[in-house]
């Protein structure tokens, strides 16, 4: 009904159906659309993509054709569009926690179920008019106390955010100087008091990810989706405490 990805064209619908049926050992057990624009506030392509699935139902039933679940929303359409519903829905980026786009509504009050984090292991002192990381793209304009983290663009941390993020310590930003390496991150912390190594830094969680989305033009899916699957290690937490670990060495329980 719009997207132009995979699927039919409405006119095409009900030939293609029972193309389906007449063949030997095939059951079919749903029919859906997709909406490419439900997270935007003008909802009017959105209302006639669903309008032309509606009619491609009203067909089918004319013909005497029943499939018993057809769906069409998606985050955004569930939030904004609950007569989209059907009979089912197809939530996505909101299982995490996450709105679709600043343009729905929040309805729903959701909280973020993915955080990134890292510790600092490295603190260097520079004074005044060094430069930070590949490229000389930061220098220090007065003393400066620097933070390496152990992450970077190989963990999905993108280098686009090079001179243009920060990070939570203890509820403190601390602005990322430098460009971002495959590995490494550096950050300012010279203003946070009694910073140490080992401290747990975030990287973006319950506040932040839109943020970093809105820094890098891209959409929290993304962010999501860029964090390595297999070298950042994965803490799951099950009512409140932490009960499983995932990482390159294998899974194990806590």
């Amino acid at each position: 009904t719009g997207m132009g990805r995979i699927g039919v064209f409405p006119e095409d619908a009900l030939n293609f159906v029972q193309r389906v049926q007449a063949m030997k050992n095939i059951q079919i057990e749903g029919i859906f659309t997709h909406f490419p624009v439900a997270d935007e506030k003008d909802k009017s392509y959105t209302e006639e993509q669903f309008e032309k699935f509606t009619t491609v139902l009203n067909t089918l039933g004319e013909k005497g054709i029943k499939i018993p679940l057809k769906h069409a929303a998606n985050s955004a359409a569930i939030l904004d569009l609950p007569h989209m519903n059907l009979d089912m829905v197809r939530p996505g980026i909101i299982i995490y926690g996450l709105y679709p786009s600043a343009e729905v509504k929040r309805v729903i009050k959701l909280k973020p179920a993915l955080k990134l984090k890292t510790r600092i292991v490295y603190l260097k002192k520079l004074p005044a008019g060094k430069s930070v990381g590949y490229g000389r793209t930061y220098t220090t304009t007065s003393e400066t106390l620097v933070a390496t983290l152990p992450v970077g663009y190989a963990d999905g941390y993108s280098r686009l955010l090079s001179n243009n993020s920060e990070v939570l310590i203890r509820g403190n930003k601390a602005p990322v100087i430098g460009r971002v390496c495959m590995d490494q991150t550096m950050i300012d912390v010279t203003h946070i008091p009694g910073v140490a190594i080992g401290e747990e830094v975030t990287l973006w969680g319950d506040q932040g990810i839109e943020e970093t989305a809105e820094r890098i033009e891209t959409i929290v899916n993304e962010v999501v989706c860029m964090v390595d699957k297999r070298r950042v290690p994965k803490l799951f937490i099950k009512d409140g405490k932490p009960y499983k670990i995932k990482s390159m060495l294998g899974e194990r329980l806590l």
